[in-house]
């Protein structure tokens, strides 16, 4: 695993990028169906839920654009490791933690784990096929990373609710061991050493300073990079709520057991996978992404809101919700790869934290908000507002119709 990005094939490159990021959704995926569970049973309501979620998202707001110049500045493979051990240590505090101020740090750390690791592992992906001559669009990888990621999360999601059935607890001591491999696993990151690496600690703070300014001043001046940050930042913030609402609905509204929830979350990521092999089949013609990124934002939202509306029918309610992901699972590589061409690469990281600093700023507003209603008037009424907002999203993608656009081709 010697040499740097460019010594690699194209081949050997993709299969690092999808092996680091299938062990990082193994570590993330043992609480995808327990987390809310796990709170409700140590006391918290519904907006306590949301908050402790929206802690995340603040944190990540005010650290999703400093982390992103550590890794352009001092490499994608440290931060990314860093940001693995931040997270197995936050995951350690949460089985340990009895009260709601606890639970607020754990996810706290959590979420600066996160940010050291959002973007370093695209960033690094993109660049290295870039350096080892890679030719194409690259929606194609994002559709088959979201597609491990869906099958890591399927597994463990799987087992931590099977454990969790046994003790609601444990799933937090198996993604802690989970995030150390990812640590392990990220040695294999290699790039060329950066010129920040040899400098002093003050040179390096200074550099990642004005690395951080830059990014702001860019993110916000680029009116492509800006509505493609904000369309995320609404998308989230109706989205959110659901994550940790659907877990309550099944299990509270219709009585299933922890290990039940496991196999619902199975069948939505089964959702999402089939979303993502569309997309990443799909042949775009020039000038048509904003309208087809736009169309399946319409189908997402929609269907939220119809699971709203039939909440009181299970079988309806899991049809519609394996509907919505499956949108959302083609909507979501298409604006990634929209994206991340359109940005520099000196750049890449600190600009895809942009994109994140905005999209958690809408998750955090998006979790008060639904939490509040939620406790006020029921999960199915907060879906309704939800799905709603997320419609919110679509005059930002059509507002990019002007322009040209990049043919992108199925993968062999």
């Amino acid at each position: 695993m010697s040499g740097s990005p460019a010594s690699l094939s194209t081949r050997g490159i993709v299969r690092r990028y999808y092996g680091v990021w299938l062990v990082y959704a193994l570590a993330g995926g043992f609480l995808g169906g327990v987390y809310p569970l796990f709170l409700r049973s140590r006391g918290l309501n519904q907006l306590e839920i949301n908050s402790v979620l929206a802690v995340y998202f603040a944190v990540s707001l005010l650290f999703d654009v400093p982390t992103g110049a550590f890794a352009d500045a001092l490499g994608r493979r440290r931060s990314f490791m860093l940001g693995c051990l931040l997270r197995a240590a936050g995951f350690a505090l949460y089985f340990v933690s009895h009260t709601y101020v606890l639970f607020l740090v754990a996810e706290a750390i959590d979420a600066v784990g996160t940010t050291f690791c959002n973007g370093a592992v695209d960033a690094w992906g993109v660049d290295a096929l870039d350096e080892a001559g890679f030719e194409g669009t690259k929606h194609g990888l994002f559709s088959r990373i979201s597609q491990l990621s869906s099958l890591g999360f399927m597994a463990t999601a799987l087992a931590g609710a099977y454990v969790g059935n046994l003790d609601i607890a444990w799933p937090w001591l198996l993604g802690a061991a989970g995030f150390l491999l990812s640590a392990i696993t990220g040695t294999c990151l290699h790039e060329r050493p950066r010129a920040a690496g040899s400098l002093g600690h003050r040179a390096v703070r200074s550099a990642m300073r004005a690395q951080v300014g830059a990014g702001l001043r860019q993110g916000f001046g680029l009116r492509v990079v800006r509505l493609l940050s904000l369309a995320e930042a609404i998308a989230l913030g109706a989205m959110a709520p659901y994550w940790v609402e659907w877990p309550l609905l099944f299990k509270d509204g219709y009585g299933a057991g922890v290990w039940a929830v496991g196999w619902v979350f199975c069948v939505l990521a089964i959702g999402r996978m089939l979303g993502s092999e569309a997309s990443a089949r799909i042949v775009v013609v020039p000038g048509e992404r904003p309208r087809l990124v736009a169309a399946l934002t319409v189908a997402t939202g929609l269907a939220l809101m119809g699971a709203g509306f039939l909440a009181q029918r299970p079988s309806q309610t899991l049809v519609l919700l394996f509907l919505m992901n499956a949108f959302q699972g083609a909507r979501e590589p298409l604006a990634q790869a929209w994206f991340n061409e359109e940005v520099a690469a000196d750049v890449r990281a600190t600009m895809l934290s942009f994109r994140g600093m905005m999209a958690t700023a809408g998750g955090a507003l998006g979790l008060l908000l639904g939490g509040y209603v939620a406790d006020l008037r029921g999960i199915p009424f907060a879906w309704k507002i939800a799905g709603a907002l997320y419609l919110l999203a679509v005059p930002c993608y059509l507002a990019l119709r002007s322009r040209v656009d990049l043919t992108l081709e199925a993968p062999g």
